[in-house]
């Protein structure tokens, strides 16, 4: 059975109306996602930094929300109860909430995604971002690529880069100081999906049972 996790310091009156906003949104979920399994476990927490994020990704402090898939079945959402009664915030919330558990419906998640290809990655939360902006309507700013060209060239350099024990998956996924890239990962990934959505006749749910090979095959970026 799902449930949910809240901060030993959180208004009574806060937590209510999360269980509430939840119920709706899980029984969304089921209808987009019908294999999604039912024992999700939630976890609110205080602290935005709860997936490594340097502070250099602006985004995620400036709207109050973070999201990390911890486990299988396992998730935690950074909120600010600050900014809770503040207007679209309950959205940003619930494209979190979406965002996460399509990394559920996928199977990935950060403890067995040790291993995988910085393509791999780019997809898995190119998927997530795609899915909650379509399903949602959500408009991160990771959601936004630039041109085809550049976009290609994108792709070829995540191919060609080796992921090892050096690896700084903060610079992929979030910033790179040296470049003065933001969100490499999330964006190639959300432009692998754009293309294998208009390539294939697919709708954005049909990727969680989809491998990545298939994917990037749909895509067909080639």
């Amino acid at each position: 059975m799902n449930e949910a996790i809240y901060p030993p310091n959180i208004e009574a009156g806060i937590s209510e109306d999360l269980e509430i906003s939840m119920g709706q949104w899980r029984a969304e979920l089921e209808e987009l996602l019908p294999t999604l399994r039912q024992d999700v476990t939630t976890e609110f927490v205080y602290d935005l930094n709860i997936a490594g994020m340097p502070d250099s990704t602006e985004d995620t402090y400036l709207m109050g929300v973070g999201g990390s898939t911890v486990t299988a079945n396992r998730i935690k959402l950074a909120i600010d109860p600050s900014k809770i009664n503040t207007p679209g915030y309950n959205e940003l919330i619930k494209a979190t909430f979406f965002h996460e558990h399509f990394h559920i419906a996928r199977g990935y998640n950060h403890q067995d995604s040790v291993g995988l290809s910085l393509l791999d990655t780019a997809i898995e939360e190119g998927s997530a971002t795609k899915f909650e902006m379509i399903t949602v309507g959500s408009m991160p700013g990771w959601g936004k690529y630039q041109d085809r060209e550049t976009m290609l060239e994108r792709v070829n350099e995540l191919k060609n880069s080796v992921v090892d024990e050096h690896t700084d998956w903060s610079k992929w996924k979030f910033y790179d100081p040296e470049t003065d890239r933001h969100w490499i990962l999330y964006r190639v990934g959300a432009f692998i999906v754009d293309e294998a959505l208009a390539n294939g006749g697919l709708e954005i749910q049909d990727l969680a049972v989809m491998t990545r090979e298939e994917i990037l095959e749909k895509a067909n970026l080639a």
